[in-house]
């Protein structure tokens, strides 16, 4: 029954397949055609896409150079009920820090967002936390 089935779809695909040789030799003979681009000249007058950042001195007036701004680095200390403690703050979802948005508050971690900037915050994990108790 099987090789009935399998017989029969072969067939059927062979007849009802439309397409000569001639019309194969025709999508290769496109293929094989050499590709339109740009010249050697025009791409090697185009403006370099690729900038170095330039921290600013003091003794360089070039507008051409573009500024390292530095994002503060955050402190996430602590998280309780839905609330994080972040540089010594308690803050909840929708806070804004340092202009960032805190968008999520996990178990772990926490998420801030700024346009296209993204930080994650994680907990530090300490080697020994062990609480001594004193009895009396």
């Amino acid at each position: 029954m099987r090789y009935t089935i399998i017989l029969f779809l072969i067939t059927s695909s062979y007849l009802s397949a439309n397409i000569t040789l001639d019309e194969i030799d025709m999508m290769i003979d496109k293929i094989k055609k050499p590709r339109d681009g740009i010249l050697l000249e025009a791409l090697s007058s185009t403006p370099d896409p690729f900038k170095q950042l330039v921290p600013p001195s003091a003794d360089s007036n070039n507008s051409n150079q573009i500024v390292l701004k530095k994002d503060k680095d955050f402190s996430l200390n602590a998280i309780m009920n839905g609330k994080a403690f972040i540089d010594g703050k308690w803050h909840i979802p929708k806070d804004v820090v340092s202009d960032y948005e805190v968008i999520f508050i996990g178990k772990k971690g926490v998420v801030l967002a700024r346009e296209r900037n993204i930080i994650k915050l994680f907990l530090k994990k300490k080697k020994k936390s062990i609480i001594h108790i004193e009895e009396r």
